[in-house]
């Protein structure tokens, strides 16, 4: 390899980890690639924003089984997301991930996704189940 294309190797390199640290973990998330995880999805950030959405569209039928199991109700469910959507954490399949301590004792997670008619609860649990 000649001097100058080891240059401009070099220099692209330096040029991306400069792009990189300047626009911190969320550029690296959307342009990590890997296999995928477990459930068939990829790895990567896609929560279409930086924000968590503060309300939801409906609740899937999987989540009400949970809820009904966890004995969970339409008032908690909305209560976490309201609340909680000021800590939620974006998690690499592109779902949501809330959290919040009811006065029932425990800390619920409410996990909210992309789907059918915009932002659906998926799944429902205590932490630490």
């Amino acid at each position: 390899m000649n001097t100058s294309k080891r240059l401009r190797l070099l220099s692209l390199g330096l040029v991306t980890a400069a792009v990189m640290g300047i626009s911190g973990p969320a550029m690296a998330a959307t342009t990590s690639a890997g296999p995928p995880i477990r459930g068939g999805h990829e790895v990567g950030n896609r929560c279409y924003s930086d924000v968590a959405p503060s309300s939801y569209a409906r609740i899937t039928q999987h989540a009400r089984e949970r809820m009904d199991e966890r004995k969970v109700t339409d008032e908690d469910i909305a209560k976490v997301v309201r609340l909680g959507a000021k800590n939620a954490s974006c998690q690499q399949n592109g779902n949501w991930r809330y959290m919040l301590g009811l006065s029932s004792g425990g800390e619920l997670v409410v996990i909210v996704g992309l789907g059918e008619g915009g932002w659906n609860v998926v799944t429902v649990f205590w932490n630490g189940e």
